[in-house]
């Protein structure tokens, strides 16, 4: 059975990007986990992951990376834009959220929910998320692009797992119960 689980970074105040969409505040927190933990290291999670879905503002974020950093990994950029594809691995979908899940989790075991916020919240509205991973940056923003916050989702969550980092950070990984 497939397996959706959004992971994502938020700052202690809830906020996945400034107001702008920018995430440069996550910059001096990269490459600082400690692999060495079990279950926790983003290396770990990414080798099990055989699909990648984002939004396209994410998309247009990691455009700006250096270099594609999910090497040949299928990613589907939900957008009803134009946008350029950088890689052969990247297709764009216009589908409803419920509609790409099940042909995505049709065709991989192990999806992961990049974001963004809007995405993910869509995702979880129809009940779309197995799992989030949650991985809370001890910075506060102050402003900016909150994770859940207004969207009126209430949702049960079971608490798998927690690992604090020697850096501050501290990921929770939670199971979501059915609504």
């Amino acid at each position: 059975m497939s397996q959706v689980v959004l992971y994502i970074a938020a700052s202690l105040d809830g906020y996945i990007a400034d107001e702008d969409g920018g995430i440069k505040w996550l910059e001096t927190f990269e490459d600082t986990y400690d692999a060495g933990e079990p279950g926790g290291s983003f290396e770990g999670f990414f080798e099990g992951v055989d699909c990648i879905v984002m939004g396209a503002n994410t998309y247009e974020q990691v455009l700006g990376f250096e270099a594609w950093p999910y090497g040949d990994t299928p990613t589907v950029v939900t957008t009803h834009r134009d946008l350029p594809r950088v890689t052969e691995h990247v297709e764009f979908d216009e589908r409803e959220v419920e509609q790409l899940v099940q042909d995505v989790t049709g065709r991989h075991d192990f999806v992961w929910l990049v974001g963004g916020a809007a995405l993910a919240r869509s995702f979880l509205s129809e009940d779309l998320i197995d799992e989030v991973r949650l991985s809370i940056i001890p910075t506060l923003l102050g402003t900016g692009i909150e994770l859940f916050g207004g969207s009126g989702i209430e949702r049960a969550l079971h608490l798998r797992n927690e690992t604090a980092y020697d850096n501050g950070i501290v990921e929770l990984q939670y199971e979501i119960r059915s609504a």
